[in-house]
């Protein structure tokens, strides 16, 4: 008897569109969190946080539609590879939304607990500038997910590059960023946690593309390398 597929493309059809609307809410979320951090507006972090109990009953969710699939279909070797990438994605997107919540909470610290009013306009145009290319990343990420084609390695690669220097860049600079500025030790400490927060969801995001490759070509690659 051959494998039981009716109906598993058009559910595969369904969980790769839930995993694109996830990813354009984890951007319109990951925005306000760099809003929140660089203007120190509550009413943004209060968004963030309640973004992040959503996704958390989200990927449950998810992960549930996913299970549901194995369950009612026998899916070959080409649909576990899809569908296990799918489970990555929104694991991946819920770790994304959690590293927002981080940096929304840095900006409540900074604001509440150490009494600065603003992060120097230096600083600003670095985490807005990786902020930028964090979303030029994932967004070409799913444009490929979108269409089912073969990703752009040498963009997803290269902009990858970029983050990780801009990373860098922001690290040099709150370390010379007098502690009257930024709020000394613990503030300091608190925004290099902030912008790690963001270099790691570009780093899951490329592990992400990683196994998206696989899904459509059954080839291992390793683009942060």
């Amino acid at each position: 008897m051959g494998p039981v597929r009716t109906g598993l493309d058009e559910r595969l059809d369904q969980l790769r569109n839930n995993l694109l609307e996830d990813a354009s809410e984890l951007k319109r979320i990951y925005s306000i969190s760099i809003n929140s951090l660089i203007s120190y507006d509550a009413e943004h972090t209060n968004q963030v946080l309640k973004a992040r109990d959503d996704a958390r009953k989200a990927f449950w969710e998810r992960t549930g539609d996913i299970l549901l699939v194995l369950s009612m279909n026998q899916p070959m070797m080409g649909d576990l590879r899809m569908i296990s990438t799918y489970l990555r994605g929104a694991d991946t997107i819920e770790r994304g939304i959690r590293h927002a919540r981080d940096i929304s909470q840095t900006s409540l610290l900074l604001h509440n607990e150490l009494g600065i009013n603003n992060i120097p306009s230096n600083l600003v145009s670095l985490i807005q500038m990786m902020n930028n290319q964090l979303m030029d990343l994932i967004s070409n990420i799913f444009e490929s997910v979108n269409s089912k084609s073969d990703l752009n390695i040498d963009y997803v690669s290269n902009k990858w590059e970029e983050i990780g220097k801009t990373w860098e860049n922001c690290q040099d600079t709150i370390s010379v960023i007098p502690g009257t500025e930024i709020g000394s030790k613990s503030g300091r400490l608190n925004l290099f946690r902030a912008i790690s927060r963001m270099e790691r969801t570009g780093y899951n995001f490329v592990r992400f593309a990683d196994h998206w490759h696989h899904a459509l070509n059954n080839e291992w690659i390793s683009i942060e390398n």
